[in-house]
């Protein structure tokens, strides 16, 4: 499944955004924050630093200084394309981590141990 997708700007020719498809019950009590910047945090990376990372590695051109949230417009390259893939694959291991909450811990021995993740709610 993908997660995440290019759309083309309507306002701008050959210019696209990055989109996240958004279901209820991935996040059923939503979220703390805005989609605007789950790409950058999937990626470990503050929203400014996403922004940069887009502008002078992608290519993307910055829409929107003086609004809420400034917007990365992508062109088509291979480069953003990787982009998506490894963020439509960061969500895919998440969500898998979701659905069975455990990490494997090799012991000295040699064995292996099931240890449930723990998730705190603030």
């Amino acid at each position: 499944m993908k997660y995440f997708r290019l759309e083309e700007a309507p306002q701008f020719a050959n210019k696209f955004v990055l989109r996240f498809d958004y279901e209820k019950d991935w996040f059923p009590n939503g979220t703390a924050g805005s989609y605007n910047v789950f790409a950058s945090r999937l990626l470990n990376l503050d929203y400014v630093d996403f922004l940069r990372f887009s502008r002078d590695v992608l290519g993307a051109e910055l829409i929107g200084k003086g609004r809420k949230y400034v917007i990365p417009f992508y062109p088509l390259t291979p480069e953003v394309d990787a982009m998506v893939d490894l963020l439509n694959a960061r969500m895919k291991y998440i969500l898998k981590e979701r659905e069975d909450p455990y990490t494997y811990v090799t012991k000295e021995d040699g064995t292996v141990d099931r240890v449930p993740i723990e998730y705190y709610d603030e």
